[in-house]
């Protein structure tokens, strides 16, 4: 057999356990996705940082997204109990302006995903210039625990509303 078959055969896998060598066309694919979809997570943490900075948290600890043109939570008016994303633009403004006690009173979640979107905005800038993958951050150890830990916060404060609705 010539070399340039033994080539050819040497890259098909013999078995369905083994791996294909890598395809540098899709690297390269990935290699793009991965700096636009960078790209896009640190402008758009960028731009919420910047727009919890502007906004006024609302005295009442819900409603601040009413200053962006938006309606009151109709959720809210139709049950009598505030939805489950109440107060996270409220927690979000207030952690943008240092009142972290307030934030956490507005929304348990909302200080928690603020963390995420400032370290997103922080590290975006390093990944890309890195060339760093987004499966980083999914793979990461404490990936999974900030999920958990985030939903458990979004579902603490929706159960202490309905409680408090009663």
């Amino acid at each position: 057999m010539p070399a340039a078959e033994a080539l050819c055969f040497a890259a098909v896998p013999t078995s369905p356990f083994e791996r294909a060598p890598p395809d540098r066309g899709y690297a390269a694919l990935t290699r793009g996705l991965d700096r636009v979809a960078w790209t896009v997570i640190t402008v758009g943490s960028w731009a919420v940082l910047a727009l919890a900075r502007w906004l006024r948290p609302d005295a009442r600890g819900h409603g601040t997204h009413e200053q962006l043109g938006l309606p009151p939570c109709a959720f809210a008016a139709v049950t009598g109990v505030p939805c489950p994303g109440c107060g996270l633009t409220t927690s979000f403004a207030h952690m943008a302006h240092g009142s972290f006690v307030r934030a956490f009173e507005s929304h348990l979640m909302g200080p928690l995903l603020f963390t995420v979107v400032l370290f997103l905005a922080l590290y975006g800038p390093y990944a890309l210039r890195h060339g760093r993958s987004l499966r980083v951050l999914v793979e990461a150890r404490p990936a999974l625990p900030a999920v958990m830990l985030t939903a458990l916060a979004g579902v603490l404060t929706f159960a202490v509303r309905c409680a408090h609705a009663r």
